[in-house]
């Protein structure tokens, strides 16, 4: 039976994995609330695949990780051996303990003990499998050397199964919908393109890296995230949001100036007003000469030149007729130079000299 301070434990333990939004952050963070509340000598997170015969494993011992890796191979032949494993192969239920199938002396005698629990003194192991897919077992193990688990843990386990489980998932859904922006992300910046957010009053809220700079040099006006839109822009966004609620298609805005030129397109506002504004910037025809002034040599000038009009490393390849490994190469060197962090970063220091007329 579970003391009042159980639940309470139980319950700080639940506050904090619900607000975790990566997977490693909930990972890391199970893996140090969870061994004090299971009074375990050595826990690990476990990812299986048991009909290939794989497992990733994470363990709160440096000398059990060290152990497992030495054996990862011999371990993994004979992973059917540990029954908890083998179980969970079949069916994901609830919590259990080794000895739930085995005595200790069984448990010792087999091959798998002998190979490797018995290094790290793995006498006694409960498990805690969360019904995440069929392909994978993703389980939490508690070892303990001296006596096995009892009911009061196996209880805490059987509370905490369904909030981990949702936990995990929410945090891998946020961690697959972070690396799809980060890929999208990248995808526009290759584009020479970029996005902000605003809120229903359009005030931007959020600002891809580059794109206040963009406006800034095609409305000639300084502001940053917190301000509102310049007013021949702010006028278009009103009239495009009554368009996209009647039509569904709104007409981009063009803006052309001595910099180039801008389209803006504005995506379809939602059920609270926000929407996002997304921009794509061609560069006037400009040489790539000014940008020697950076003190980069003809050759990077030419390669920052064509990042600035948006061109990926194999196409700049194809432009200068040159292997992509070459214009790598450059764009390391164009990034130490201008001491830049990344081609965005680096075609936004670049832009205001293509833009010089002389």
């Amino acid at each position: 039976m579970l003391t009042q301070d159980d639940h309470a434990a139980i319950g700080l333990v639940l506050e904090e994995i619900y607000t975790l939004g990566d997977l490693d952050d909930f990972v890391v963070t199970a893996m140090k609330l969870l061994p004090p509340l299971i009074g375990s000598d050595k826990a690990s997170y476990n990812e299986v695949d048991y009909a290939e015969r794989r497992m990733m494993t994470v363990i709160d011992s440096p000398f059990a990780q060290r152990r497992y890796h030495e054996k990862q191979l011999v371990f993994e032949s004979i992973m059917n051996q540990n029954p908890l494993i083998e179980h969970y192969s079949n069916v994901l239920d609830g919590p259990r303990r080794i000895s739930d199938f085995l005595t200790v002396e069984q448990w010792r005698s087999t091959g798998i003990y002998q190979a490797y629990y018995g290094d790290i003194e793995g006498d006694y192991q409960i498990a805690v499998a969360l019904p995440i897919d069929r392909t994978t077992i993703v389980a939490f193990a508690f070892n303990r050397t001296v006596s096995d688990f009892d009911d009061r843990q196996l209880e805490i386990l059987t509370i905490l199964q369904p909030h981990l489980t949702q936990a995990y998932k929410n945090a891998r859904q946020h961690t697959r919908l972070g690396r799809h922006l980060r890929r999208s992300k990248q995808v526009l910046e290759t584009m020479g393109a970029a996005w902000m957010d605003l809120d229903e009053n359009r005030v931007i809220v959020t600002a891809m890296p580059g794109s206040v700079a963009i406006l800034e040099t095609f409305f000639d006006q300084s502001f940053s995230v917190g301000d509102r839109l310049p007013p021949a822009l702010d006028r278009w966004v009103v009239q495009s949001r009554g368009q996209a609620l009647q039509a569904g298609a709104v007409d981009p805005m063009v803006v052309s100036t001595e910099a180039g030129r801008l389209i803006l397109r504005l995506l379809p506002p939602g059920k609270t007003g926000d929407t996002s504004l997304m921009m794509e910037r061609f560069l006037a025809a400009a040489s790539p000469e000014p940008l020697e002034k950076l003190g980069l040599t003809s050759r990077q000038a030419e390669v920052l030149y064509w990042i600035c009009q948006g061109k990926s490393n194999a196409e700049i390849a194809v432009i200068l007729k040159v292997a992509v490994r070459t214009v790598v190469f450059h764009v390391s060197r164009i990034l130490e130079a201008l001491g830049a962090s990344n081609r965005t970063e680096a075609a936004n220091l670049a832009v205001p000299h293509l833009m010089t007329r002389g």
